[in-house]
């Protein structure tokens, strides 16, 4: 009996975090330190604002700049005019724009928003780490300051990009993903791709799982919530459907041809690499896009039926995350917000092994990998030696992704699967 009594007593002790994590969070500061220093010895150098200071660029130009645009709204002129910005996002994202402009204080809703989301994420957060066995401090200072060290939080905050609706949507779906609630993960990401498109690949995790049913139902939100959204865009959906098309793809091709030292500090896709290939190849960067599109399909493709397919949910999801956030051929750096759902799985996974005495190989590597990626861009721009953020960071999202494919990610020996070997 005393020893029971003693096993419970131990049980309900707080812990620690895992070393891994703590060491993490120990680079997180240091990195956040690195990136005001650095800022401020190239301001003394009389380096150009945007590149010291990554955040001192106006404030909120992605949410504000539309909103002329938004005055023409289930007009034919919306989608195309001589005088306004085109909004280049899908219908459903359109939308969501409209909504936080019909609040008639877009910047304030849009900041309410991001503090909301942000306090329910840290307080979830805190609560499953106390329910892990974390101290409560430790437990609510975790979350909160990666919260306040994270780049790409704070950078999609400043420049009031939809992305954070996207991030919500897609979160939650996770959330509900990992809680085996399929159905209404598959409600959540097809919005989310009714918004921007690329996380239409959220619904490929529901395969492994048989979840036929549940990925029908994410395609036909995806479509209906579409279709709604041409709809109510008007003014009708023939003219909402070409106009649509027209400015997201218009932006893409006018985005993806640009070679400044803003794209490659700031975008983090595969096809900066694939562009840098071609020039080698004497390959004309207008004929990329098709194969560039058709080699990543195939690759994932592969992958994921051949090798993820039977690894644990962790590695799927983390897979899938940073292909989406690579695949994509603008994807800059607020886009790694999709990141913390996968990150927070793996750093739950290390909390039980480390508590399990089980270690499990890959993992560190892995979470590890996350402290450049949240970090700033401008940690690795250096224009006169040719270094530069996007190219960097892009180079790591791979690694992570290979990590992903390699190492099963579960703390349970007895269901490591056979791809381990």
């Amino acid at each position: 009996m005393a020893s029971a009594d003693l096993q419970d007593q131990l049980e309900r002790t707080p812990s620690p975090l895992p070393q891994i994590l703590r060491v993490f969070w120990l680079w997180s500061l240091i990195a956040f330190v690195a990136m005001i220093a650095i800022g401020y010895v190239e301001f003394r150098m009389g380096y150009p604002k945007p590149h010291y200071s990554p955040l001192g660029g106006s404030r909120y130009d992605d949410l504000t700049e539309y909103l002329p645009t938004y005055r023409l709204l289930h007009s034919a002129a919306f989608f195309g005019n001589s005088m306004t910005t085109p909004v280049a996002y899908p219908p459903f994202g359109a939308v969501m724009y409209a909504l936080d402009y019909a609040s008639g204080h877009a910047v304030g809703f849009y900041l309410a928003t991001a503090l909301l989301w942000l306090a329910a994420a840290v307080w979830g957060v805190r609560r499953a780490l106390v329910k892990s066995g974390i101290g409560g401090l430790t437990a609510t200072l975790f979350p909160l300051t990666l919260v306040l060290l994270s780049f790409p939080i704070a950078g999609l905050i400043q420049r009031g990009n939809i992305e954070l609706f996207l991030w919500i949507f897609a979160a939650c779906g996770t959330w509900a993903f990992v809680c085996d609630k399929d159905d209404a993960a598959a409600v959540l990401w097809g919005l989310a791709a009714a918004m921007k498109l690329y996380p239409i690949i959220f619904l490929a995790l529901l395969l492994p799982r048989r979840k036929y049913r549940a990925f029908a139902v994410g395609v036909g939100t995806f479509v209906v919530a579409s279709i709604a959204s041409m709809a109510w865009l008007g003014p009708s959906i023939a003219v909402a459907w070409k106009g649509s098309l027209h400015n997201v793809f218009g932006y893409q091709g006018v985005r993806v041809s640009e070679w400044s030292i803003h794209e490659l500090a700031v975008n983090h896709s595969m096809y900066g690499l694939a562009k840098i290939v071609a020039i080698g190849v004497n390959l004309p960067v207008s004929k990329l896009m098709l194969p560039y599109y058709a080699m990543g399909a195939v690759v994932f493709g592969l992958l994921f039926f051949r090798r993820l397919w039977k690894m644990p949910m962790a590695n799927q999801l983390l897979a899938v995350s940073a292909f989406m956030v690579m695949l994509p051929p603008v994807s800059y750096f607020y886009t790694l917000v999709h990141l913390y759902a996968p990150w927070l799985v793996l750093a739950f996974i290390a909390i039980r092994a480390d508590r399990a005495g089980v270690r499990i190989p890959g993992l560190q590597t892995a979470i590890l990998l996350f402290v450049p990626l949240f970090g700033s861009f401008m940690l690795f721009t250096y224009p006169r030696v040719m270094l530069f953020g996007g190219i960097v960071q892009g180079c790591l999202l791979i690694l992570l992704f290979l990590c992903a494919v390699t190492f099963p990610f579960t703390e349970d020996r007895g269901q490591t699967p056979e791809v381990a070997a």
